[in-house]
């Protein structure tokens, strides 16, 4: 059961409707423009997992995504291990007086938390190696602007570097569109690999 998520108007399009999901490829125009100006070369993955509809996957996948970075080195673990940390916390509280537990709202930390309590692992997916920070902050931002921020636990926005910060508003959640896709699309090839705080010991 998925919580209710105002997206962007542009992906919720991809979601209600059929054929504005099957014109999400050509959105490919606007990832090979930004592209071309990083000098980064696209990956292609297969269609489908487990004899679900790609569409039904596609809204899956969006509506689990609670975090978007450029993953500078090891940075997405560190929010794991903050969590962790938390966790261990809350814990040591708990024992000593369950009123003293205070938590932020929204926070990465409590996401991932709520996760593991409900007997999940956080999946921590990497995508798009091996392109400058620039193209890293701009597929981020892209990324950010398709998702909406409200539905994110990121505190901020991101910024657009080479033609893309040129762009109107609906080709820059166009262009995070394509790469939420591409995403999808590699996740669907290597599997789920869901990580819980005992992976860390």
């Amino acid at each position: 059961m998925y919580l209710k998520r105002k997206f962007s108007m542009e992906l919720q399009r991809t979601i209600s409707s059929i054929k504005a999901f099957q014109r999400i490829q050509n959105y490919e125009k606007f990832e090979n423009l930004s592209t071309t100006y990083f000098n980064s070369s696209p990956i292609w993955c297969n269609k489908k997992k487990r004899g679900l509809n790609e569409r039904v996957i596609w809204q899956q996948f969006l509506n689990a995504i609670f975090y978007v970075g450029k993953a500078k080195s090891t940075r997405p673990y560190s929010h794991l291990y903050k969590a962790i940390n938390k966790l261990n916390k809350q814990a040591e509280l708990l024992n000593e007086n369950e009123n003293s537990i205070q938590t932020t709202k929204f926070s990465k930390a409590d996401r991932i938390i709520d996760i593991w309590k409900s007997g999940f692992g956080v999946v921590n997916l990497h995508v798009f190696h091996n392109i400058s920070s620039y193209e890293a902050y701009t597929r981020e931002a892209a990324i950010i602007d398709a998702i909406s921020l409200p539905n994110l636990t990121n505190q901020k926005r991101g910024v657009y570097y080479g033609p893309s910060s040129k762009w109107t508003a609906n080709g820059k959640k166009s262009l995070g569109i394509a790469l939420l896709y591409r995403a999808m699309k590699i996740f669907m090839t290597e599997g789920e690999a869901q990580l819980f705080p005992c992976d860390f010991d």
